[in-house]
């Protein structure tokens, strides 16, 4: 699949510059005009981003030929809706190109088989149909119908004749451009998550994205440091240190070198700017994979700085279960490379099917979700008991900058120490469906309280309550 980036955004407000401003057929609206009510009325209507852009973008064939603004008034046909999905074929999946080809062939399916449809066909629109084959019979109607993608075109087609209206409101081109990223989160996509727990979007982040994420971090990391050599210099316990500055980064040490960054939390909440960025960018896919409203819970940066330990095999609902929400949703965001050498995640490819073999390794079920037993207490805190974690199958999942991976609080994961000379800095922002309330202040409030608690200290190289220093190696 060819991932979009801002390249193609560009080249498509290129193309409506240049074009959006003609008319529309016979209508007293521009093809811009046009092409936004339709993409507003599919999202409205709850199409997929994919359709919301094969919407935008179905006419974009009128507007790359040379055959003037209304072809089919000299008798035409300018089979915009071929040459539009062969330009789009070329930059996004068939999700959003085959619409485009097959919404002509919707109007014609619709107006042999929807008289009434027929009947509120514009002029323009009817002379058109003669050009491009008028009616299907009832035969080509049953044939349309089982091409992939048909009921989508169909879709597309109504609104599309509906998207005529010269004062109606919509969203931006650039709004909808944003959808962009989303366009792999897909049925099948959907179908992966809701079965292994986790899904990888390659290419989801643009270049500016990717530097205004590590301009955050770096930012950020400096001054999680500063707080954690501030508080070693005066003597001041985790505890102390988190009371004093109630309002920012929560730095969290090495157990292995109390000078050493292990990671730092309180990502959104102390710094407007990139809250704002996982409010447009991060939390829409989780909306869009899961089909509801997910809104932050914790976050957390890890550091994995050259010789950082490792992170214990676990299952974050462990971690979890001790607050409201029975359901979370993490996106990792890579502002360094993950290797293998470097402790990239590693993430359990049959753990569903092991626990369904094992019921007896099953510490319980939330909504059919199997929860694996797990060390309970101990510098292993949270760790999935091992010899439960040495018959699952691990699959290292290697990322760049750009990538999105997004993973729920059951995927059972791991990674190990970093063998490089370099950090692999990775962000976690871990999200709950709305429905089940706001819980982030709460989470750090009772964070800040109670900062030894082991259950912020899960299957992390860090100390805690009654822990003790081990080498996590």
């Amino acid at each position: 699949m060819i991932h979009p980036d801002n390249g193609l955004a560009r080249e498509i407000i290129e193309i409506y510059d240049a074009r959006g401003r003609q008319r529309y057929g016979l209508e007293d609206i521009s093809q811009l005009q046009h092409a936004l009510q339709t993409a507003a009325l599919l999202e409205k209507a709850g199409a997929t981003p994919a359709l919301v852009l094969a919407g935008l973008l179905h006419d974009v064939g009128h507007m790359i030929h040379k055959l003037g603004e209304n072809p089919a008034g000299d008798g035409i046909d300018d089979r915009h809706e071929i040459l539009g999905a062969k330009w789009l074929a070329k930059r996004l999946p068939a999700s959003v190109a085959e619409p485009v080809r097959l919404h002509v062939e919707a109007k014609r399916y619709l107006c042999g088989t929807d008289p009434d449809y027929a009947s509120r066909l514009a002029p323009d629109s009817v002379l058109s149909l003669k050009l491009q084959g008028g009616p299907m019979a009832p035969d080509e109607a049953a044939g349309f119908l089982e091409k992939p993608f048909a009921s989508d075109a169909v879709l597309l087609r109504r609104l599309d004749d509906e998207a005529k209206d010269p004062d109606a409101c919509t969203p931006p081109l650039a709004y909808f451009l944003s959808l962009l990223p989303l366009v792999p989160i897909d049925e099948a996509a959907r179908d992966v998550f809701a079965r292994e727990g986790v899904l990888v979007l390659r290419g989801f982040f643009s270049d500016d994205d990717v530097a205004a994420l590590q301009a955050f971090s770096h930012d950020m990391g400096t001054r999680a440091q500063s707080l954690l050599t501030a508080a070693l210099h005066q003597g001041l316990s985790s505890g102390d240190l988190l009371q004093r500055y109630p309002d920012d980064l929560i730095p969290v040490a090495e157990a292995s070198d109390p000078a050493l960054l292990c990671r730092f939390e309180y990502l959104i909440g102390s710094h407007p700017r990139f809250a704002d960025l996982v409010t447009d960018r991060i939390a829409p896919a989780i909306s869009c994979l899961t089909g509801e409203s997910f809104i932050p819970f914790k976050d957390k940066e890890n550091e994995k700085l050259p010789g950082g330990g490792a992170f214990g095999p676990h299952q974050d609902f462990a971690a979890y279960q001790a607050f409201g929400p029975r359901y979370n949703v993490t996106a990792m965001v890579s502002i360094d490379a993950a290797t293998r050498e470097n402790g990239c995640l590693e993430f359990a490819t049959d753990w569903r099917a092991y626990a369904a073999r094992h019921p007896e390794a099953v510490e319980m079920s939330i909504e059919d979700r199997p929860l694996l037993r797990f060390e309970k207490g101990g510098p292993k805190n949270g760790d999935i008991a091992p010899e439960i974690a040495a018959s699952l199958t691990w699959q290292h999942v290697e990322t760049g900058p750009a990538d999105l991976v997004l993973f729920d609080s059951f995927a059972p994961h791991r990674s190990a120490s970093n063998q490089s000379a370099a950090a692999r800095r990775a962000m976690f922002l871990t999200f709950n469906a709305a429905r089940e309330g706001d819980w982030y202040a709460r989470y750090y409030q009772e964070k800040r309280a109670h900062y030894d608690d082991p259950k912020f200290h899960v299957s992390t190289p860090t100390l805690h309550a009654g822990s003790v220093t081990e080498d996590r190696n």
